[in-house]
């Protein structure tokens, strides 16, 4: 620690900066409040955006070979330069292929580790442009990283009984909303007969395949006249035969585009890795006042009371059910948006979770200390 008191803190993480919803939603939308606290936070990204870019497109697999293996190397560098950090924030890991050797030497030569995870990292997963790369992320060194690490924050409760296994030392410091940017907008209810009523999601493309299998759902509850389907994304999804209003995402945009739904829906699988998802669609449909409907899988079971703040779903015939409920019923979809919002700023707001994030900060360089 500094003499002047301040904490400074290396955050290497796996992307630039403003690219993805689980470094935005974590450790970018906690820099500030972090700042005004004493700790200081330098960005180390593994990716350049030209790599980042590449990655999302299906381009040659040399191309991205040279490119990863390139900022392989760069990376050592990033380790070098965190020995002269008090602590030091891993998002992920440290490379985005590979076993964990830069994580060995990180712990070998640096300061304290916090791990941070907010996905079933340590179950292979890898978007299609990518699927034949999918082993070269060894997802199991996800364990070897929770060992060497001195403290490790996850997401959520799924994340942390993994987590345990491995390092006593576990928070769950879930991932947050600006409620300050997120506002909730009361005078959307005061539309009365407005049209179309717009049901949406929201989401990154390499999730959007939970979409695609949702589709015949989706057909049914749009072909009623008066229903818009719209998706806010950051590429065009391939949905043939659906109707949609495609919305291009940008930080810009985000809050507006996500405010004009009627409904917010969030499909997924029940599998381990749709349970270690952090249920962070719910959260910016609840912050704004949009009623969100959920797969009733992980997360969205810990943050929505069925019938109370959201809805949840299992089947085929539950989703029809609860969206059509509430399609039909604005008194319904306005009490259950204003209960979603209290939810997020009683226990998801920016705010609660960088305070978690700082304690952890602190307690962890005072143990070196």
């Amino acid at each position: 620690m500094r003499s002047n008191g301040r904490i400074r803190l290396a955050a290497l993480v796996p992307y630039p900066v403003d690219t993805t919803p689980s470094q935005r939603f974590r450790i970018e939308q906690w820099k500030p409040l972090a700042e005004l606290e004493g700790i200081s936070v330098d960005y180390f990204p593994f990716a350049t955006q030209e790599l980042f870019d590449e990655l999302h497109e299906d381009t040659s697999k040399l191309s991205k070979a040279i490119g990863i293996g390139s900022r392989f190397f760069s990376r050592i560098g990033d380790v070098l330069k965190a020995r002269s950090y008090d602590v030091v924030f891993v998002h992920r890991a440290l490379s985005i292929v590979g076993p964990a050797m830069l994580e060995r030497a990180l712990v070998s030569i640096g300061p304290p580790v916090i791990f941070d995870f907010d996905d079933a990292i340590f179950i292979e997963h890898t978007a299609e442009a990518n699927r034949a790369w999918g082993w070269l992320k060894f997802p199991r060194k996800t364990d070897t990283i929770c060992r060497l690490s001195s403290h490790v924050m996850v997401g959520n409760n799924f994340l942390r009984d993994y987590a345990l296994r491995f390092n006593p030392n576990v928070t769950v410091v879930p991932t947050s909303v600006d409620t300050e940017r997120y506002q909730f907008r009361p005078d959307k209810f005061s539309r009365n007969g407005h049209k179309p009523l717009i049901v949406g999601w929201t989401g990154s493309s390499t999730s959007q395949t939970y979409l695609e299998a949702f589709a015949p759902v989706l057909r049914e509850v749009i072909s009623r006249e008066g229903i818009e389907f719209r998706i806010h994304s950051d590429r065009r999804p391939q949905l043939p035969d659906l109707d949609f209003v495609w919305r291009e995402w940008s930080p810009e945009t985000e809050v507006d585009e996500i405010s004009k739904f009627d409904i917010g829906i969030m499909p997924m699988p029940d599998t381990d890795w749709a349970r270690g998802k952090c249920a962070m669609k719910a959260l910016l449909y609840m912050s704004v006042g949009v009623p969100a409907v959920c797969s009733a899988v992980g997360a969205n079971m810990d943050v929505i009371e069925n019938g109370r703040n959201g809805l949840l779903a299992s089947t085929a015939e539950d989703w029809s059910r609860q969206i059509h409920q509430l399609l039909d019923d604005a008194n319904l979809r306005k009490r259950i948006a204003i209960e979603g919002r209290k939810t997020v700023e009683d226990n998801y707001s920016m705010q609660r979770s960088a305070g978690l994030f700082l304690k952890i900060v602190r307690d962890t360089v005072k143990e070196v200390h």
